[in-house]
C-alpha cells in the first residue's frame, strides 16, 4: 500500500474537534500499521486456502512436471483451523446474577438482527487463521454490529494500558476504484476518500474528506472498534493457529514433491540388457534404442546367445510416506489437534474413552478461546446497549457469553450422566444446559411444560409428573390402564 502523504481538510473546525494535524498523524500511522498487519494476514490466509509457495520444489521437479503441479499442496492448515472452529458456537448472553438458565432476550435479538449467527463464524475463522478479527459497533435501530477483516481494520492502544483503545482505522477499496477510510477517534469518526483511483504501484496517495466528513462517536469516549484476538499474549497480541504449522507444512509439501519425482523416475521397474549390439541408423548415425523400450506390450528379442537381461529394484516410496506421517504426528502434537483428525486410515480408529482422551487437548484449547473471544463479544453487546440507552446492561461487568459445549459425547453417555445428576438434585434447567440445549430451547421447553401443566390443572414443577386423579381424568373413555 502506498504511503499516505497528504491530507486535505477544512480549516474552520469547531474548537472541540480534533486538530487536522492529529487526524493526519493517526491516518498515516495506522495506515502503515495496517499495511504490515495485512501483509502477514494474507500469508496465513494463503496457507489456509492451500496456496503454498513452491520455492522448495527441486529443479528436477520443475523439469519433470513443469506447471502441471504449480499449485500443488498437501494442505493440513485447514484441518488444524477447522478443528477448533467447529466447536466455537455462541448460543446466547446473560446479564447479571440470574437464577434462570435462560439467556437475555434483548441481547439475542440484537445478535440475530445483525446476522451474527453467520458472521460470528466468519469472525472466529478469521481470528484463528490470522490471529486477529475485528468488530465494529455503530448507531442504528437496532445498533449495528459488523465483523471485519484484519486486511482492512487495525487498532491502536495506549502505550501504558493495552486495554485502552485510543484510535482505529478501517480502510477498503471500493468498486469505484477509490480507497475509502474511516478513522475512529474518541470524539468522532472521520471519513476519507482517495483523490485518485488506487494503483498499487503509485508512489503518492492523497486523501480528501468524504461526505459526511465527521460522524459523532455514539459511545464516546470509547473507541467502538474491538479486536477478536486469538491466543493473545501480553505484548504480542493475537497469534495465528497456523504459526507452528507452516514450517511443518512446508516440510510435508517438500517430501510430497520429492516422492512425486521418485514415482516418475524410479518407481517403475527399469530393465537392462548386456552383451547386445544396438544397431545404428545408417542415415542419422544414431543408435536405434526404440526396440529396447520397456512397456507391458513389448518383448525384447535378440539373436545373440551371450545376451543377458535384468532389472533394477524400484524405489520404495514408503521412505517418503513414513517421513510425511512423522511430520503429521508432530503437527498434531504441537497444535493439540486430535490425531484421528489427521491420520484417518493410518491405524485403528479410536473409540470410547480413548477417543475422548485424544480430544482433551483440543477441548482445553477451545475453552481458552472462549475466554478470549467471549470478552470481545460481551463488550460489543455492552456498547450496543449503551447506544439504545440501557445503561444497566451497558455497564454490566458480569455479562457472560453462553457457548455451546465443545466436548463431544455419545447420547447414551450423556443421558446416563444426566440421570445420575438428576438423582443428586441438580435442577432440570441445569441438566438441559448440560445436554447442550441453547437458552432459546430452554425457554421453549419451559413454556411447553407450563402449557402442559395448565392443561392438566396441576402446579408447574420440573419435570411435570402426572399421577393419581389427574392421570385418571386423562384416561380415554372406556379404558382403565394407567397412562405411560
Amino acid at each position: 500500500m502506498a504511503p499516505q502523504v497528504a491530507l486535505l481538510v477544512p480549516e474552520n473546525l469547531a474548537p472541540d474537534q480534533t486538530p487536522p494535524e492529529l487526524v493526519l498523524a493517526w491516518l498515516t500511522l495506522l495506515g502503515q500499521q495496517l499495511d504490515t498487519q495485512s501483509s502477514l494476514a494474507l500469508t496465513f490466509e494463503n496457507y489456509y486456502a492451500g496456496k503454498h509457495p513452491m520455492q522448495f520444489a527441486t529443479s528436477k521437479f520443475r523439469e519433470t512436471f513443469g506447471y502441471l503441479f504449480s499449485t500443488f499442496a498437501d494442505n493440513w492448515c485447514q484441518v488444524v483451523v477447522d478443528s477448533s472452529l467447529e466447536r466455537l458456537a455462541v448460543q446466547g448472553f446473560r446479564f447479571g446474577a440470574k437464577t434462570t438458565y435462560e439467556g437475555d432476550a434483548d441481547a439475542w435479538a440484537i445478535w440475530q438482527q445483525n446476522d451474527l449467527d453467520k458472521d460470528s463464524v466468519a469472525a472466529h475463522l478469521e481470528a484463528l487463521k490470522t490471529g486477529h478479527a475485528y468488530v465494529i459497533v455503530d448507531s442504528g435501530d437496532p445498533p449495528r454490529i459488523t465483523v471485519e477483516s484484519p486486511l482492512e481494520v487495525t487498532i491502536a492502544t495506549a502505550p501504558g494500558n493495552r486495554r485502552q483503545r485510543i484510535a482505529a482505522l478501517k480502510r477498503w477499496l471500493d468498486t469505484d476504484g477509490l480507497l475509502h477510510a474511516t478513522l475512529y477517534l474518541p470524539d468522532a469518526a472521520w471519513r476519507f476518500v482517495s483523490s485518485d483511483k488506487y494503483e498499487p504501484s503509485a508512489q503518492q496517495l492523497r486523501w480528501t474528506l468524504d461526505s459526511p466528513a465527521m460522524v459523532t462517536n455514539p459511545v464516546r469516549p470509547t473507541i467502538p472498534v474491538l479486536e477478536l484476538a486469538n491466543s493473545p499474549g501480553l505484548l504480542a497480541g493475537g497469534r495465528s493457529d497456523l504459526e507452528p504449522v507452516i514450517p511443518l507444512q512446508t516440510a510435508i509439501d517438500k517430501l510430497c514433491t520429492d516422492m512425486m519425482v521418485a514415482s516418475e523416475y524410479a518407481a517403475f521397474r527399469q530393465r537392462y540388457a548386456t552383451g547386445v549390439e544396438i544397431p545404428t541408423d545408417p542415415e542419422t548415425g544414431e543408435q536405434a534404442t526404440t526396440r529396447f523400450l520397456s512397456d507391458v506390450s513389448r518383448m525384447w528379442v535378440v539373436e545373440d546367445a551371450n545376451a543377458k537381461f535384468g532389472d533394477f529394484n524400484v524405489t520404495d516410496l514408503q521412505n517418503y510416506t513414513k517421513a510425511i506421517e512423522m511430520f503429521i504426528q508432530h503437527l498434531a502434537a504441537q497444535t493439540r489437534t486430535p490425531p484421528h483428525y489427521l491420520t484417518a486410515g493410518l491405524g485403528q480408529w479410536p473409540s470410547g474413552d480413548s477417543l475422548k482422551a485424544s480430544e482433551v487437548g483440543l477441548v482445553a484449547k477451545v475453552r481458552r478461546k472462549h475466554l478470549a473471544f467471549g470478552e470481545t463479544w460481551e463488550e460489543a453487546m455492552r456498547l450496543a446497549f449503551q447506544i439504545v440507552g440501557d445503561q444497566a446492561k451497558g455497564s454490566a461487568t458480569d455479562a457472560e457469553v453462553i457457548w455451546a459445549d465443545p466436548e463431544y459425547r455419545s447420547e447414551a453417555e450423556r443421558v446416563d450422566a444426566l440421570v445420575k445428576m438428576r438423582s443428586l438434585g441438580v435442577p432440570l434447567e441445569a441438566l438441559w444446559e448440560r445436554w447442550g440445549a441453547s437458552p432459546q430451547e430452554i425457554t421453549r421447553w419451559k413454556s411447553q411444560l407450563e402449557a402442559q401443566a395448565a392443561l392438566l390443572g396441576v402446579a408447574t414443577t420440573y419435570p411435570v409428573t402426572i399421577t393419581g386423579r389427574e392421570a385418571q381424568q386423562l384416561q380415554p373413555p372406556g379404558t382403565s390402564a394407567p397412562l405411560p
